[in-house]
């Protein structure tokens, strides 16, 4: 997980361990609390909180108030005092780079269009942040962030 002056890049998967219990969850508070700089999400890795949310409130894992709980946190964690996260807004750029990613590597790895754009954003970020980390436990994504030289970490790996 060495990344020393670098920034992380959460996808999805990553941020819901950060709120909720499950495995790889305490890895990622440390790595949180541990750092001085917010980690970066994009407005994609929001969306689809929110998506999986409302997945465990339809399955009744969630009550609605911890819907509503968890959303006013994570807006928080993204705008507010905390600031634990940055959000980093797609551009037309990023949206043709991930058409690219999956041409270039949906053949052999099972990578969708929302993992393409994970991927488009933390490539598009490392021209500012060139030591970025990508946190994800996708063994798919992982294998691309190799093919493409994105470093990884998986918090569901024992450190």
């Amino acid at each position: 997980m060495a990344n020393e002056n670098g920034r992380f890049y959460f996808d999805t998967a990553a941020v819901w361990k950060f709120y909720r219990d499950e495995e790889g969850s305490l890895n990622i508070r440390r790595l949180v609390s541990n750092l001085s700089d917010p980690i970066l999400v994009s407005s994609l890795t929001t969306l689809e909180f929110v998506s999986v949310l409302m997945k465990y409130r339809r399955k009744r894992y969630l009550k609605q108030r911890t819907v509503r709980r968890l959303v006013r946190r994570m807006r928080r964690d993204t705008a507010g005092a905390t600031r634990y996260f940055t959000v980093i807004p797609f551009n037309e750029a990023s949206f043709k780079r991930a058409e690219r990613i999956l041409l270039e590597h949906g053949h052999l790895h099972s990578v969708g269009s929302n993992d393409g754009l994970h991927l488009a954003v933390v490539e598009n970020v490392r021209s500012t942040f060139r030591n970025i980390t990508f946190v994800t436990s996708d063994h798919s994504l992982k294998s691309v962030c190799e093919k493409l030289g994105i470093p990884c970490y998986d918090p569901e790996e024992e450190p």
